[in-house]
């Protein structure tokens, strides 16, 4: 049993980009697309809710049988260090504990790639020829079949990449963040590694029925539009990414910061909130109003200490600012004032050291 398994679950999403045919840019300028799905009602978590694909982890993640696998597959352990060596803050769901049997980079991984098969059908397999930073999507078998064998249990997932001779992009699945539930979610909360991949061009897809009502792909700022107008719904982990990402056009350019900001791990995003006269605050880590210590369990007992000022006052009262300002379920407002964590993007877009990569 992992420590903090009684106060929530672990899981992986993956954010998948892909190239616009011919490299066109579109009418933002965006020559790449995002895919997301919309849950159906039936899911237990998030439902009608549009989402990247992601769910829990599961024990098989975990199998030793994919260590086998990497070895009949003649993987030097040194293509694995590449990917378990990190750098900078380590979340919890990253962190190896007793009972583990793989490094926590590689079956947090392999959970994301899982899941992105099991509720679209995208396999992400690593790319055989000159190393790009892109992964590869295969698509050229039982697509179906398997997907509804390995999602329904009766076969495992490595079985998959075996038969297919195929290994699990663990290089080109780069580690982009994590998010946690905020603590008032008692009966439901997660803390989830988010990746990311990126695709030459756009891949077939084949939606899981039970838990996908529709799936997209759209640009970054055609996602944000669509929330603002009420057309979709983004939950603030989706909205805070697909905003860092809104600020880059270029799918290459991305890739470059994905490869680079390795070396600088990442911090835990868990949103602590506090009501206003107006709306309501989740404050992110560097905010003046993020608990020190915060230990990602006890409630913040000062929510409602500043309900009678307005989001702009409180804003007005701090120095330093990180936070997402809710005025409804479609209006939400980014604040950050500082430079971005673990050498990311920036959510408002300040990226001077783009122009480095």
């Amino acid at each position: 049993m992992r420590m903090y398994e009684k106060y929530w679950r672990d899981s992986a999403s993956v954010i998948v980009l892909a190239r616009n045919r011919h490299n066109e840019r579109d009418n933002h300028g965006y020559n790449y697309k995002v895919l997301v799905f919309k849950r159906t009602e039936n899911t237990s978590f998030l439902p009608n809710h549009i989402v990247f694909p992601g769910g829990s982890f599961d024990p098989q993640d975990d199998s030793t049988d994919w260590l086998r696998l990497f070895g009949e597959q003649r993987i030097p352990p040194e293509a694995l260090q590449t990917v378990t060596s990190v750098s900078g803050p380590r979340p919890h769901i990253f962190r190896r504990m007793e009972g583990d049997q793989l490094d926590r980079s590689i079956s947090v991984r392999l959970c994301g790639l899982r899941e992105c098969f099991e509720e679209l059908g995208v396999l992400l397999v690593a790319n055989k020829g000159p190393q790009t930073g892109f992964s590869v999507a295969r698509t050229d078998f039982d697509v179906r079949t398997w997907q509804a064998d390995v999602h329904d249990g009766r076969k495992a997932f490595g079985q998959l990449y075996e038969q297919l001779h195929e290994t699990p992009d663990l290089w080109g699945l780069y580690e982009w963040s994590t998010w946690m539930t905020p603590t008032h979610f008692r009966r439901k909360r997660f803390e989830t590694a988010f990746f990311l991949a990126a695709l030459n061009e756009v891949c077939p897809v084949l939606p899981e029925d039970y838990e996908v009502q529709e799936y997209m792909w759209e640009s970054p700022r055609n996602l944000l539009d669509a929330h603002s107008e009420g057309i979709l719904w983004l939950a603030p982990p989706q909205s805070y990414e697909l905003h860092r990402l809104s600020h880059v056009h270029d799918i290459d350019v991305i890739v470059r910061v994905a490869q680079a900001r390795k070396r600088f791990g990442t911090t835990p995003f868990c949103p602590v909130g506090f009501n206003a006269a107006d709306g309501y605050i989740g404050v992110l880590p560097g905010d003046d109003l993020y608990p020190e210590q915060f230990d990602f369990i006890t409630d913040n007992e000062d929510m409602n200490k500043y309900g009678e000022l307005s989001m702009r006052e409180l804003a007005e009262r701090a120095r330093n600012l990180h936070r997402v300002e809710h005025r409804g379920l479609h209006q939400q407002s980014h604040l950050h004032n500082g430079p971005s964590l673990d050498g990311h993007l920036h959510v408002l877009g300040y990226n001077e050291s783009l122009s480095k990569l």
